[in-house]
């Protein structure tokens, strides 16, 4: 499972998710729960993913650490294991934000030292114990500032850097691939996310065409297409039958829309939106897809959604009323049907949750 991150927007849409109105806790007419919701965490966590286990992942404050801190919550566990750097476990003078976690538990992403600002490519064991890919493997030498982004159930992981565009590998084992730019003029490469059989979804670009949606596998490339009148777009998440969603950006209202690359088609999930059913109030990023095909993200309400048998429904009407929060974003699903996501209270304050599908 992927931190679902909307590259295309630089976070523009999750940002004003958790700064605008839907911080406040709105009233949501509900018919019967359809899911029992869990909070997670204190003040400041948010959650990122979970894997088929039931293991999740996010930040939150660590105690004695500088800033919100990597973290991971195996299933059925009550305590946070903070992810701490290479060589510094307890994070006094780096941070740590991991990006993606597989069935085994291992996690990748980055992390960042206070005094420097470098930032190094970090696979955590199951355990929390950090190893810098990037030092180890010499990524420095095909990238500058190497990110990983992803990894699968075998241990293939996606990552991206700078030197001259932005360039994507992949790491299995010992061995670092540099992967494919687009034909006719490709430039930056971005893999973002990776399933089991190694396909690898994110976004690329050519010296004439601005972002869009991509698929690597077997050393070849290829687009996933645009919805008309596209701006840019990306894939966010792949499942197992290599259905993948993100976003696209439209001309006509400049407006991210979530949604479905499958089989050469591109469908507008039309997320719920304050201008009610089939419209998009707002930026809309589609985050994380299971092998059932349910997709959960960010609507153009910024609310966080799920979208199954042709539907987009808001979450926060299918949880029993009066919780006191409001879900804000959907970032990870299983196959189990369970969600994580973020939401706030009526303060404003972010907290982890969980959703559980109700028998």
């Amino acid at each position: 499972m992927t931190r679902a991150r909307l590259r295309v927007l630089g976070g523009v849409a999750a940002a004003a998710a958790l700064a605008g109105p839907a911080a406040v806790a709105p009233a949501h007419a509900a018919t019967a729960p359809r899911y029992k919701l869990t909070i997670v965490g204190t003040a400041g966590t948010q959650l990122f993913g979970i894997n088929k286990n039931g293991d999740v992942f996010g930040d939150a404050t660590e105690p004695g650490a500088r800033t919100q801190e990597g973290f991971v919550l195996p299933a059925g566990a009550t305590r946070m294991v903070f992810l701490g750097s290479p060589g510094d476990p307890a994070n006094t003078n780096s941070a740590s934000s991991p990006e993606a976690i597989n069935a085994a538990g291992v996690l990748v992403g980055t992390t960042t030292a206070f005094t420097t600002g470098a930032e190094s490519a970090v696979r955590w064991s199951a355990t929390g114990a950090p190893t810098d890919l990037g030092a180890q493997l010499g990524l420095q030498n095909l990238v500058a500032t190497p990110a990983l982004t992803a990894i699968n159930d075998s241990g293939l992981i996606t990552g991206f850097g700078s030197f001259r565009g932005e360039v994507g590998f992949t790491i299995s084992g010992g061995t670092v691939t540099k992967l494919p730019t687009l034909p006719n003029g490709g430039v930056d490469v971005e893999p973002i996310a990776v399933n089991n059989a190694g396909l690898i979804v994110g976004q690329a670009d050519t010296r004439t065409s601005d972002f869009q949606a991509a698929a690597w596998q077997n050393g070849t490339v290829r687009t996933l297409g645009q919805l008309p009148g596209s701006l840019t777009s990306e894939a966010l998440a792949v499942n197992a039958s290599g259905q993948a969603v993100g976003a696209d950006i439209l001309n006509a209202d400049g407006n991210a829309h979530a949604v479905l690359f499958a089989n050469g088609t591109v469908t507008d999930l039309e997320a719920p939106a304050t201008g009610g059913p089939g419209t998009e109030g707002g930026d809309a990023s589609a985050k994380a897809i299971n092998d059932g095909g349910v997709i959960v993200g960010q609507g153009g309400n910024g609310d966080a959604f799920v979208y199954q048998n042709g539907q987009a429904t808001d979450l926060n009407t299918l949880i029993a009323p009066g919780s006191g929060f409001t879900l804000l974003t959907a970032d990870g699903i299983n196959n189990n049907g369970v969600i994580v996501g973020t939401a706030s209270n009526a303060a404003g304050a972010t907290f982890g949750f969980e959703l559980t599908p109700i028998a």
